[in-house]
């Protein structure tokens, strides 16, 4: 689109495509291709075409916010040099990694990205409509799972650590309560995330309905995803938890 400033890759094994980068140019004037093909390892072939990478791609187009729609290929991790990937609705958006993230902020600015209406698990299960169905329906924990996934880092700063499990902790659950069906696994993820917020202690924590909540959702989960190879480490974990809890209400009561 001319005058655009942002551009989306789609499925970067089209570039590997003799035909497609010429024919892609003419519709994407604003954006350039540091050679006829892409290939991770970057040269000139036997005819003279030159390849490039994803690094070498995004570098030069530093102008233009990038897009990835459907993931990036896994034989090309160059962009890992200097970029991360952020959620944006069912795509991710190519970030310099010196940005700082700001879940704040970008919880704002992705927050009315996702527009899909189909209900969940309304086609056969075989079909390719369920799969594209399944696919959307997961975008909208990505960016919660991104954040809460952040927080598990090693190597934050104990504040941090808790502004980010609180950020995915109020995301999910406003996920699971707003939608009558849904993936399974997000009970999974709301459960982890209910856990970690329960271990945060915060004053405006209250630990007896965060128990109730892991619990909970740990069983309906349990429940739903029998072939789950950590259903019984789960299941180990709802006799403990539930024992915590009955401990806690006890405490509460002598």
């Amino acid at each position: 689109m001319p005058g655009s400033k942002h551009h989306i890759l789609r499925q970067n094994k089209m570039m590997t495509y003799e035909w497609y980068l010429p024919k892609m140019a003419e519709h994407l004037p604003g954006v350039r291709f540091p050679g006829n093909r892409w290939n991770p390892v970057e040269g000139m072939l036997p005819n003279g075409m030159v390849t490039f990478n994803l690094y070498h791609f995004l570098e030069i187009n530093k102008q233009k916010e990038t897009f990835v729609c459907i993931g990036i290929h896994e034989g090309d991790p160059t962009w890992k040099k200097k970029y991360s990937l952020w959620p944006w609705g069912s795509c991710d958006k190519l970030v310099p990694s010196d940005i700082v993230f700001n879940p704040e902020e970008w919880i704002k600015l992705t927050r009315n990205l996702y527009n899909w209406t189909e209900e969940y698990g309304r086609f056969a299960a075989s079909s390719w409509e369920s799969v594209a169905n399944e696919e959307m329906w997961q975008a909208r924990m990505k960016t919660p799972f991104f954040i809460f996934d952040l927080a598990e880092s090693a190597n934050l700063p104990a504040d941090v650590k808790a502004r980010l499990y609180t950020h995915a902790y109020n995301l999910y659950k406003e996920l699971v309560y707003s939608q009558k069906a849904h993936p399974v696994n997000w009970h999974k993820n709301y459960a982890l995330a209910c856990e970690r917020r329960l271990r945060l202690a915060g004053r405006d924590a209250d630990p007896e309905a965060l128990l109730s909540e892991t619990i909970r959702h740990f069983h309906l989960y349990a429940q739903k995803a029998r072939d789950d190879p950590q259903r019984a480490d789960i299941l180990g974990a709802l006799k403990h938890l539930r024992k915590e809890l009955r401990s806690l209400r006890n405490r509460k009561t002598a």
